[in-house]
């Protein structure tokens, strides 16, 4: 019988069929025959590399730094250690025409560990990121007084403009209208915050370049200030306009719940007051200073360097700026918050952070002898070519920080010349001063008195003066590295200027002109960095600030 051939290719199939059949089971029953736990794992395995791992090398660990932060970032629990901020709220104030360039950095930093409640985001336009919402705090300001306002031209620009806020500002080039109109933000900010979050302890005001310590700000608040939020306390870094002291709107500033409250139920038309006043005025945190000070007779009261204004790169290390906790910085732009953020994620240590380990952790590292076409910020003494025609030329700052011509030493003298003879300024405080000699001729004299020593009598007069000596000369330049008064300095356009402190500092551009007395040139004194640091020691206990 011949089969016709559709027959045949069915039972082609069919075979195919079984033989895949027997393939699947014989790779099933390996399978079945797997513990839950080993079958748990490999299932883990695939998707945790499918989603990415949580653990990655820390890009802060480097030379230098190997004692103060992991190797690793583990940022599985990135949450786990943030302190309970109940009672306390953060109130962050940014413009329309930067808030997408800031504002997602907190969001994916230290805002992701608050709860929702703990904060608010305000601005100059109402704007979303995400889910979270941003305030506009001028949404209530008076149309009488916004109406003839030239500084209110940018908000009604951002309201007409069709795209992103970023393309039309970049189209215009203006920067300074986000600046004008930034100050009018403060006082309506106030009333706002307190009629949306009333009955907080504490209220922390901060900008969208700030970044916040919360285990230290939190801790020194509850803690270690000694200070009442039932009390009316105004607090922040201190500067003053025209003689009257406020509180520096990028350093940070606290307030007390009573004492918002008391501004704005008290006085409900101080905001009103204030909005009208602005054309008048420079700049909204000192406004906010005149009102506490007109309606409440309360004045900032001063928690530098605690709360301060400048980054980990500007920050002037040594005397003043080393056991002191940090509780704030300014000017810190997105790659900055996530790196300081990184860095408190990865410390070896949850004891307090102090002004110490950020340079420690973040700054040493990058420490070296010299940079070319970089501004380390020396500006404490400065040394100029005396010709009256280079003083003239020299910058009016540069010629106000010189040091008279009979004060200086033969080193100083020459100090304009070059980058060079500059660098031999911070060099030269090491040279012996004549105390120093004699202390050192006793204690050579006293080392080599042992070994001449052949009798009873002579070694007994030698040796108690001997230790004697080594130690009073050990305390004598304990002493002398800890005043050092010269730790780097920077060079450019025959002008040398010197630091008390030492900071990182930021690159300048190359000169065009290819003069070499046209490049800025920056060197720090390594050596007596160290020694300071050494002769320093460890930091006891935390500096910790009482507000005066």
């Amino acid at each position: 019988m011949i089969v016709p051939p559709s027959s045949r290719r069915l039972r082609v199939v069919g075979i195919i069929a079984i033989v895949t059949l027997v393939v699947a089971f014989v790779q099933l029953q390996s399978r079945w025959k797997e513990t839950p736990l080993e079958y748990a794992r490999d299932y883990y395995q695939s998707v945790s590399s499918y989603f990415g791992e949580s653990i990655y090398n820390n890009t802060l660990y480097a030379e230098g730094n190997e004692e103060t932060v992991n190797q690793y970032y583990n940022s599985s629990n990135h949450c786990a250690n943030f302190p309970d901020t109940d009672g306390i709220l953060l109130v962050l104030k940014t413009g329309a025409t930067e808030a997408f360039d800031r504002i997602p950095t907190h969001l994916l930093t230290s805002l992701n560990c608050l709860p929702d409640s703990s904060f608010l985001i305000f601005s100059d336009m109402e704007q979303q990121v995400g889910p979270y919402h941003i305030y506009d705090a001028l949404a209530e300001f008076e149309e009488s007084v916004k109406a003839h306002n030239a500084e209110f031209d940018l908000y009604r620009e951002q309201k007409e403009c069709p795209v992103s806020q970023k393309s039309c500002v970049d189209a215009k080039k203006d920067g300074q209208k986000a600046w004008n109109l930034d100050k009018y933000k403060f006082l309506p900010i106030m009333e706002q915050t307190w009629r949306m979050r009333p009955g907080r302890d504490w209220y922390i005001f901060a900008e969208a370049d700030t970044y916040i310590f919360w285990a230290n700000i939190v801790n020194w608040l509850r803690k270690e200030s000694r200070l009442n939020p039932r009390e009316k306390l105004y607090l922040g870094s201190r500067s003053f306009i025209g003689g009257t002291p406020f509180a520096h709107g990028g350093s940070g500033y606290i307030l007390s719940g009573t004492l918002l409250k008391h501004l704005i139920e008290y006085h409900p038309g101080v905001v009103k007051q204030y909005n009208a006043r602005g054309a008048h005025e420079c700049c909204g945190d000192l406004m906010l200073a005149q009102a506490l000070d007109e309606y409440e007779n309360v004045k900032v009261r001063h928690a530098w360097p605690m709360i301060n204004g400048e980054k980990p790169s500007t920050l002037p290390y040594g005397p003043g700026h080393w056991c002191e906790p940090i509780l704030t910085m300014h000017h810190m732009n997105a790659e900055e918050i996530s790196s300081v953020w990184q860095f408190e994620q990865t410390r070896k240590t949850d004891r307090t952070l102090l002004i110490k380990d950020l340079y420690d952790g973040l700054i040493r590292p990058k420490m070296q002898v010299l940079r070319q076409d970089w501004d380390n910020l020396s500006d404490d003494v400065c040394y100029l070519n005396p010709d009256s025609d280079a003083q003239l030329l020299a910058d009016e700052h540069a010629r106000s920080r010189q040091k008279n011509e009979d004060e200086m030493n033969e080193v100083e003298k020459e100090a304009w010349k070059s980058w060079e003879n500059c660098a031999k300024v911070c060099e030269y405080q090491d040279e012996p001063d004549e105390e120093e000699w004699d202390l050192r001729a006793v204690v050579e004299r006293d080392e080599d008195t042992p070994s001449r020593a052949n009798d009873t009598e002579m070694a007994e007069d030698t040796s108690p003066s001997d230790a004697a000596a080594r130690e009073s000369r050990k305390k004598f330049m304990n002493e002398k590295r800890r005043n050092r008064s010269c730790f780097q300095y920077r060079w450019h356009e025959e002008v040398c200027c010197t630091s008390k402190s030492f900071k990182l500092g930021a690159p300048k551009a190359a000169p065009d002109s290819g003069d070499s007395k046209d490049q800025w040139t920056s060197g720090w004194y390594l050596k007596g960095i160290n020694d300071w640091i050494d002769a320093m020691g460890d930091c006891k206990k935390p500096a910790w600030k009482t507000p005066d």
